[in-house]
């Protein structure tokens, strides 16, 4: 124990080691270790987005090191980036100056407090930005898109946005930073540099620089960044004219942050003019910054009381949205203000039990068969009966858009235009089912005579487009409390919320040829077999049944097959949107809405509500069917009949986001207690996929005693293995297209295309 005090002793006496330890910038990293633990988490998180160790799954990483900015990256997008993350770093040192500034007395004697505490508490803004340009160079060399030059160029640009970030904020705080000599008449009085107050610096404390035991011990601090200065003693000033300095400086930082958060918000107004769809790294920061300028002006007003606060409005905020307070992502074209459509068992029954509306689907499904067999039959060989094909596409974000949209698009032009004449039907979930729309719908303005190609390069880019931009910004400036934005739409009044930023996105990126397209707009081109048959099926999060959506009636998929040898209580795990929602207007509904419903990508397009009574909450289709097989026997199945008396067989393409035989993961080390712990729930989510498949796998052993037509079913498998992982999110990475376009060309892929083209050609 002596030999310890002894070491302390001597240690606290270095005067190396007191530069060090009782210098401004480590106390207030200390402090912030103590006391400030709430600001630390920002910081965490955001180290763990640039260094590839948070949401990496997601892509969120690569929002920061490869931002886009009207689709390209560019010194623009860099800049941007740059110019949000200084306004973050701001808002952490205004929040820790109105936190902490009270704490250290000696900044009241200095001129320009605020920028003096600005300049000691950089360590950890530098050591991110340091860490940043860092990762960014990694990054970008890694993807092969720009020489060493050019990178250099884009990290200098994103300095850049800081540097503007920072003396905008500085020149503000230059002209109303307040000093005790120029807030009393005072006469000021010279800094002691370090070197020159070396010797008197004995190893003791300094009684004269406590005054109060909330003051925190300081004998250095940073003059200017290359110049260290000595802690002046400030014990002959009175104690409320240093604490008036601190609240003067204070009350500036507020009312910076105040101007900042209403700038913010009214930035959001401008969010659908296109030079305002910043990247969505910088709409990151942006929220963050929201955040904590929010937190520390309710410390400011509150005091020691904020805690309460807190959990006050978080209770408010919680509740309001219980009362529709908030906004509540709708369906654009359903009718929201009338009559509710009656969600229950007996609701279910009643339709169930609706035999003469069941035969009238089949009865109009029949002739739309018979109009696609006259289609797909030679004039030169009556004879010959075609195959049916059948589309199912899983889900997986943009990856997933893109990846459907290509295979579909390449083994169409090798059948030149067979293959969407002979698909009946395409169903699947979320991304893989916005790729086929997008085709679907290029595929009807080609018979329209409107575009003279649909196999243009124009068009794979357009599908391959950044869809998050505009959604994180929608989420950062305007939707974090409240939609403050609204739109009419026939008569209806919705909110533009980060699902309006979704749709007019996708819009955008496809150049509007979905734009003002209804539910009902497809139900001739589908029924006179112009076009294939399209069902959505997104789940409904209240009991996990399926909500089937589409422009014909399609009853008989929700119907429950009867059985002749087992006698059971059927439960209807299924219903008809357009029959169920007919009174509120299901037909009128935007088609892109029936896309955003099947593609409800967690958080960032949030579950849609119905109006039902109970209310009914819509989620992604993977929840239940991810590659849509299920939908698609229980077609086959209703028609059976008509498929084995009419065609030579069935072809189920699926076209999925990874590979059916995954290889079974190894785990490399023991888990932590909280790996173990989070495990049960993790491994039932990250294996919901392979559920289905297990599933699914047996609906396909058990179709073969009932189908009486032969079905082959050919995988075309994404390329997206743990090693070379493919982020799930609205956003891919130049080297992830580059990914997803060459996986058609491995070997599986190339020997199922030729398999494809043999059936059909």
């Amino acid at each position: 124990m002596r030999f310890l005090r002894l070491f302390y002793y001597n240690l606290i006496r270095n005067h190396a080691f007191r530069r060090v330890f009782y210098s401004f910038p480590f106390q207030l990293v200390l402090l912030d270790l103590k006391k400030n633990l709430g600001l630390l988490v920002f910081w965490l998180i955001f180290f763990g987005f640039i260094t590839n160790k948070v949401a990496v799954s997601y892509g969120v990483p690569y929002l920061f090191l490869e931002p886009e900015y009207f689709n390209k990256i560019s010194f623009v997008s860099f800049f941007i980036v740059g110019f949000s993350c200084g306004g973050f770093i701001m808002a952490y040192n205004i929040s820790s100056f109105i936190k902490n500034a009270d704490r250290f007395p000696f900044l009241a004697s200095l001129r320009f407090p605020f920028m003096k505490f600005c300049l000691n508490n950089f360590t950890l803004p530098l050591l991110f930005i340091f860490v940043y340009c860092i990762q960014i160079f990694i990054f970008l060399k890694d993807e092969e898109i720009m020489s060493t030059l050019e990178i250099s160029g884009m990290i200098f640009s994103f300095l850049g946005g800081l540097t503007c970030f920072f003396l905008f904020t500085f020149f503000y705080f230059y002209n109303t930073s307040k000093d005790i000599f120029k807030l009393f008449g005072l006469q000021h009085k010279a800094e002691i540099s370090y070197s020159e107050g070396k010797k008197r610096i004995t190893g003791e404390r300094n009684p004269h620089l406590v005054h109060e035991s909330r003051d925190w011990y300081v004998e250095t601090y940073l003059g200017t960044p290359n110049k260290i200065r000595l802690v002046r003693s400030v014990h002959h000033y009175k104690k409320e004219m240093l604490k008036e300095v601190i609240l003067r400086n204070s009350h500036s930082a507020f009312i910076f942050q105040m101007f900042a958060i209403f700038s913010l918000i009214a930035l959001g107004f401008l969010g659908e003019i296109p030079v305002f769809k910043i990247p969505a790294g910088a709409s990151i920061f942006l929220l963050f910054t929201i955040f904590i300028m929010i937190f520390s002006s309710i410390y400011r007003w509150f005091g020691g009381w904020s805690t309460l606060i807190f959990i006050l409005l978080f209770l408010a905020f919680n509740y309001s949205y219980k009362f529709n307070l908030l906004a509540i992502d709708r369906i654009y074209g359903l009718t929201y203000n009338d009559v509710k459509a009656d969600y229950s068992i007996e609701a279910f029954r009643k339709m169930d039990d609706a035999t003469i509306l069941l035969k009238s689907d089949i009865a109009k499904t029949r002739e739309i068969l018979n109009k696609w067999k006259i289609k797909n039959t030679s004039l030169k060989d009556l004879n010959h009966k075609p195959k049916m094909v059948f589309i199912n596409c899983s889900g997986g974000g943009l990856r997933s858009s893109l990846w459907t949209f290509y295979t579909m698009k390449y083994t169409d032009s090798l059948l030149n235009g067979k293959l969407l004449s002979l698909t009946q039907m395409i169903t699947g979930s979320s991304g893989g089912m916005v790729g086929a729309a997008y085709l679907r719908e290029l595929y009807l303005l080609k018979q329209q005579h409107k575009i003279k190609s649909y196999y243009e390069q124009k068009y794979l880019n357009n599908i391959a487009k950044d869809l998050l931009n505009p959604i994180s910004f929608k989420i950062a400036t305007s939707e974090w409390f409240f939609s403050m934005q609204s739109f009419r739409l026939d008569g209806n009044r919705y909110p533009k919320d980060r699902a309006y930023a979704f749709e007019k996105g996708l819009n955008d990126n496809m150049e509007n040829v979905l734009k003002n397209k209804r539910l009902y707009d497809y139900y001739l081109p589908e029924a006179n077999s112009n076009i294939p048959m399209m069902v959505f099926s997104p789940s409904i999060l209240n009991d996990g049944r399926k909500l089937l959506v589409s422009s014909q009636r399609i009853s008989y998929i929700t119907q429950n097959a009867e059985t002749k040898r087992i006698t059971y209580e059927k439960i209807n795990d299924a219903i008809e949107y357009s029959r169920f929602f007919q009174r509120q207007g299901a037909v009128n509904t935007m088609f892109t809405s029936a896309i955003r419903m099947s593609a409800t990508f967690p958080y960032i397009s949030p579950s849609a509500s119905l109006p039902s009574d109970p209310v009914v909450e819509i989620i992604d289709a993977g929840y239940r069917d991810n590659f849509g097989l299920e939908t698609t026997l229980r077609f086959i199945k209703t028609f059976d009949e008509w498929i084995s008396e009419n065609t030579s067989g069935i072809v189920i393409i699926q076209i999925r986001d990874k590979n059916k035989m995954s290889p079974i993961n190894k785990e490399e080390s023991q888990p932590t207690l909280l790996q173990a712990l989070a495990r049960p729930v993790g491994s039932c989510y990250s294996n919901l996929f392979n559920v289905q498949d297990f599933n699914q796998n047996q609906q396909i052993q058990m179709a073969d005693s009932w189908c009486k037509s032969s079905i082959e079913i050919i995988n075309l498998q994404l390329n997206n293995e743990e090693k070379e992982h493919i982020s799930l999110n609205w956003h891919l990475t130049n080297k992830e297209k580059k990914q997803v376009l060459s996986s058609l060309y491995m070997e599986e892929n190339k020997d199922a295309i030729d398999r494809i083209v043999e059936l059909l050609k």
